[in-house]
């Protein structure tokens, strides 16, 4: 992030990426459930991952290989 960046503006770009994952994710057929944009971390945007069940993550990571 440049020097311009403000800790809104970093938020705003971390809920617009995780926005965007979880519309790439919906069309594999998984959803994270506490996908999210969190605070900013050191200055840069941050999205949360985390809060996956088991059986979701071996579909993506499934669907991952696949591609690979």
């Amino acid at each position: 992030m440049n020097e311009e960046t403000t800790p809104e503006t970093a938020l705003a770009v971390g809920r617009r990426a995780a926005e965007e994952l979880a519309e790439a994710l919906a069309l594999t057929g998984c959803k994270l459930p506490s996908l999210n944009g969190g605070f900013p971390v050191m200055g840069q945007a941050h999205v949360e991952l985390g809060g996956a069940s088991a059986v979701t993550v071996f579909a993506l990571a499934r669907w991952i290989r696949e591609r690979a």
